[in-house]
């Protein structure tokens, strides 16, 4: 009698698991559950991204021509993407060429106009069109390949590589699903070491037909992707149902309690302007501690060191002076005041490669009262830098590369 008491005991809790999960995953895409080991990609989304964004080699790109609003606390911002590839660059496309820069969304620069980027800025200090081939959410391993795919007809005489801190996670990627869940369209090339060089596995998915099967390749998508063990099958919710989320209790408590609060108080007509970035926050802030994770792990600062080493030896053999540039978010600069400077070593680290020009914007930033009027968001992520966050970093790298004969 006591095992049957047990045994209903346990299907309650464990039917109560499975509805409550699946209802907060239908509403929250980073409490993830079995279903989202084989994410059904949305056929109508791929009819827009494969025409707009799609590339082959890198994943995903700006393709030429091209344009998108993009709504912020600062209002409507908008980019534009000439017929380069590269970011409108306004009153100075007829202007000389002696500047590039590649990396990620912060040095695309989203959440304002193309007016208002830090190349922008850099262009009036320097009455040069410096270009911007910055692309949203690349590793610093994609900025390589594309730079070296559009070097050879846009060359310039000094690259700027800029990249957020965050890039040592995005390095580690092959699909960025099984780290940032729910980006299923993003599959990627990356590098791995081997015999101490660096050794490119190329973009998996490299043909358009390959995403309506993409299942075909998942092993070896499994294989070359450092998070699907580390991190998406420990934090899965699956059968045992209870058991799996109470493995990562404050975690997914945390989730479900804040999404099922935010949905009742919707129902209600509630303002849920103060609690509505919780849930998000605990992402940011489980992202944040793998970041301080993977600059203490030797093989992940290893596989950065080389892949910004590769960067200068290649601009070494095309003539060009490569500048490396840390572009903080706002939750990096908040953590380093109040623990301590998490990547400082890996910084240092990088002045042992010569013909590199280092610069940390994290430093200049660190110095400020008021982080807020740096970027575009009002919360403890930041989201990217405001117009003013730009002026500042323009500033910061002119001043290093002033006296570069440009």
């Amino acid at each position: 009698m006591l095992t049957v008491i047990l045994l209903a005991i346990f299907l309650i809790v464990e039917i109560s698991s499975l509805i409550i999960s699946s209802y907060v995953r239908k509403n929250f895409q980073w409490l993830i559950t079995s279903r989202d080991e084989k994410p059904k990609l949305s056929v109508e989304g791929l009819k827009k991204f494969i025409p707009n964004g799609y590339d082959s080699e890198l994943g995903w790109i700006r393709k030429p021509n091209t344009s998108h609003d993009e709504k912020g606390k600062f209002g409507i911002t908008k980019w534009c993407i000439n017929d380069k590839g590269a970011r409108n660059n306004p009153n100075f496309e007829k202007n000389k060429i002696d500047i590039s820069c590649y990396g990620d969304s912060f040095t695309f620069c989203r959440q304002v106009n193309d007016d208002e980027t830090w190349e922008h800025y850099l262009s009036k200090k320097t009455n040069s069109n410096v270009q911007n081939f910055g692309v949203g959410n690349y590793g610093i391993d994609q900025s390589l390949l594309r730079l070296k795919k559009e070097i050879h007809h846009n060359s310039t005489k000094i690259v700027i590589m800029g990249i957020v801190p965050d890039t040592i996670s995005r390095i580690l990627s092959v699909w960025k699903h099984y780290y940032e869940y729910g980006n299923t369209f993003a599959f990627k090339p990356r590098f791995i070491i081997k015999n101490n060089k660096i050794f490119l596995i190329k973009n998996i998915i490299d043909n358009e037909s390959k995403f309506y099967k993409y299942e075909k390749e998942l092993d070896t998508i499994k294989q070359n992707d450092f998070f699907y063990s580390k991190k998406f099958q420990k934090e899965k919710i699956h059968f045992p149902y209870t058991i799996s989320i109470l493995k990562n209790l404050k975690r997914n408590i945390s989730i479900i309690y804040w999404v099922m609060k935010i949905k009742f108080l919707q129902k209600r007509s509630k303002d849920i302007s103060k609690i509505e970035w919780n849930p998000m926050k605990i992402i940011m802030d489980i992202n944040m501690q793998w970041r301080v994770k993977l600059y203490n792990e030797s093989s992940a600062t290893e596989l950065l060191y080389k892949i910004i080493e590769e960067f200068t030896k290649f601009s070494k053999q095309e003539n060009i002076i490569p500048v490396f540039v840390f572009l903080p978010q706002k939750d990096d600069i908040l953590f380093i005041k109040n623990h301590y400077h998490y990547y400082d070593n890996f910084m240092k680290s990088l002045t042992s490669i010569t013909n590199l020009k280092i610069i940390d914007v994290t430093k200049k930033f660190l110095s400020e009262a008021n982080l807020d009027p740096l970027y575009s968001d009002d919360n403890s992520y930041g989201g990217h830098l405001s117009k003013h966050g730009n002026e500042k970093v323009a500033e910061i790298i002119f001043q290093e590369i002033k006296d570069f004969e440009i």
